[in-house]
């Protein structure tokens, strides 16, 4: 249960973050991946209903989140990346990193199959996500040093082709 509504709000986030940035930077890369972010919300909000768990963004407010450490994230990432085009890009990196790990470890967590499948499928979108941002980012002529997961981890994703997949 705690793991699924983490996830969803997580999910949110990052939905969100890239919702802020798009008009902000008039990035389509922030408008595309906050499209895949939001299926990925409902895909969670989908296990939610089927396991009967109250809705923790029942009023889906930008920006707002009942668990304390993703507000103070939100707000952290929104700041961070409002500075700069390229502060941005690096804030989506770091967003789709750490969701990567905290997918990895709520897999590790449960053994529904139907929720598994669900974070399978986003740990996939979450790898093709860094890519583009990777991809950006060094289009810039900056190389891109990982903000959590082990660098040869990253480089190991961003040297792979884009992954194709099914409905969230």
């Amino acid at each position: 249960t705690d793991g699924l509504l983490f996830m969803y709000e997580e999910e949110k986030l990052a939905r969100d973050v890239y919702q802020y940035f798009y008009p902000l930077w008039n990035a389509t890369l922030f408008d595309n991946i906050s499209q895949s972010e939001q299926e990925h919300f409902e895909a969670i909000g989908a296990l939610l209903d089927r396991y009967r768990l109250d809705d923790p963004a029942l009023q889906d407010l930008p920006g707002v989140y009942q668990n304390p450490e993703l507000q103070q994230l939100y707000d952290q990432l929104v700041e961070r990346g409002s500075t700069t085009a390229l502060a941005a890009l690096q804030v989506g990196a770091l967003i789709e990193e750490t969701d990567m790990v905290d997918i990895m470890m709520a897999i590790a967590e449960t053994d529904q199959p139907d929720i598994i499948r669900v974070y399978e499928n986003l740990l996939r979108g979450s790898r093709n996500h860094l890519r583009a941002f990777v991809t950006a980012i060094e289009t810039q002529g900056v190389p891109y040093t990982a903000q959590v997961l082990p660098q040869d981890q990253v480089d190991a994703i961003v040297d792979t082709l884009i992954e194709r997949g099914g409905k969230k």
